[in-house]
């Protein structure tokens, strides 16, 4: 069973990394947006409330519904439901009118179909490479760090083919729906026994029994009761607010501080985004090779340093080299958070566990979009918003060398360094 699954595990990866790319139409949310607008007169920021609606969905159901279907059904049902809610959800959208009613099956139905494919493949990510999580999470994370490439230019391409954006939002959920039912057939559920087996095969000279073992075996309960969970929470969501504040207004800050065109704009946009996919498998294996606190130490040294050259310079190749490093980090922050989940509180729990540090994504976009928003109203300028990433950054620096030594310590009072 062993053997046949270490091979099957190859094509799980591979599916899982398609099915999050399916899972990205968050990402491609911002090609919607204007022609929803001049089709049925919804401003703006009630189009901007979908968007948030789908996070808050995916927060909660990802700290609520997911972890109790984990436990009852196979991962393969999960999926295909998953898909059934996400694309159809997508799908009526293109015969909706009413925008309750939208918001009723994009963010919250769709929602939370999402959450039952992106987290939960993170999750299991985790147990299909126990030797390698770092980078197993990192190709993972890159399928959705795909999407916000790829379903951004196909949903572009179905509005101006069919000249309507509710013909695009359905065709693409019923492509959504048929592509997450039929890359769902190829996950394959992880033996109980695989990790010792694996292990044992390895030997003691191997990549994969070099790796620490975890800190703690904790369930949820316990691991809201340990002070680290605390301080590792924080750390994360500082570094993920600054690489959101530029996700969700990349375009804005060019043509706002260059006074470049829309169209230029959002040729720099779509290379930073790549520096966001890619920032994923890359720091998944540095993590996989100098672990996972070294990793973010370095994460929030280089965020340090963008932001503050984002804050200080004007000549434009350094400012959009200083952005791009920024999506790098943000990249190497989504990746890690399910490998340290592991690291410090187990595999064994690993789904109801990320449910929670999951949310540090949810609570940073809350945090993120409004206060760059706000700063931008309130002076006309990013320079505030790039200074408070900084700020935090160096927090989010100081914390994880904290972490550091902590965890060091701990490891050494239990002889296990």
């Amino acid at each position: 069973m062993s053997m046949s699954f270490e091979k099957k595990r190859w094509i799980s990866l591979g599916a899982g990394i398609v099915l999050n790319l399916l899972g990205g139409i968050a990402y491609a949310w911002s090609v919607f947006v204007l022609p929803l607008n001049e089709k049925y007169g919804w401003s703006l920021s009630r189009l901007a409330l979908a968007y948030t609606l789908m996070s808050v969905t995916m927060l909660i159901a990802n700290m609520t519904v997911i972890p109790w279907l984990r436990k009852r059904m196979p991962l393969k049902k999960i999926l295909i439901l998953g898909g059934i809610l996400y694309g159809g959800g997508v799908a009526v959208c293109g015969y909706i009118s009413n925008l309750l009613l939208f918001y009723l099956c994009y963010s919250v139905i769709a929602g939370i179909g999402d959450a039952m494919i992106y987290p939960v493949l993170i999750a299991y990510s985790q147990e299909l490479f126990p030797e390698k999580p770092g980078f197993a999470s990192g190709l993972m994370a890159a399928g959705l760090g795909l999407g916000s490439v790829v379903l951004a230019s196909v949903a572009s391409w179905l509005f101006e083919l069919t000249g309507d954006v509710s013909s695009a939002m359905m065709i693409l959920g019923v492509s959504f729906l048929i592509g997450i039912i039929v890359s769902a057939m190829l996950i394959y559920e992880v033996p109980e026994d695989f990790g010792a087996k694996l292990k044992e095969k390895q030997g003691a000279g191997s990549e994969g029994a070099a790796q620490a073992v975890y800190l703690y075996e904790k369930p949820r309960k316990e691991m809201l009761k340990d002070p680290l969970f605390y301080m590792l929470y924080v750390c994360i969501i500082l570094g993920a607010i600054c690489g959101t504040m530029i996700i969700t207004q990349g375009s804005p800050i060019m043509q706002t501080t260059f006074s470049m065109k829309a169209q230029q704009a959002a040729w720099v946009v779509s290379i930073f985004s790549l520096a966001n996919t890619l920032g994923r498998p890359v720091w998944g294996k540095i993590s996989d090779r100098i672990g996972r606190i070294s990793s973010f130490i370095l994460l929030h040294s280089m965020m340090t340093v963008s932001m503050f050259i984002l804050f200080t310079c004007r000549i434009e190749t350094v400012f959009v080299g200083a952005l791009m490093t920024a999506m790098l980090c943000f990249g190497g922050i989504a990746t890690l958070v399910a490998p340290v989940t592991a690291d410090f509180w187990g595999t064994k729990y690993i789904t109801e566990n990320y449910g929670i540090t999951f949310s540090v994504f949810g609570i940073s976009a809350l945090i993120g979009a409004p206060m760059i928003a706000a700063i931008l109203e309130k002076s006309g300028a990013y320079d505030m918003a790039f200074s408070a990433g900084m700020i935090m950054s160096a927090i989010g620096l100081i914390l994880a060398v904290t972490l550091f030594f902590k965890v060091r310590n701990i490891r050494k009072r239990e002889g296990r360094l």
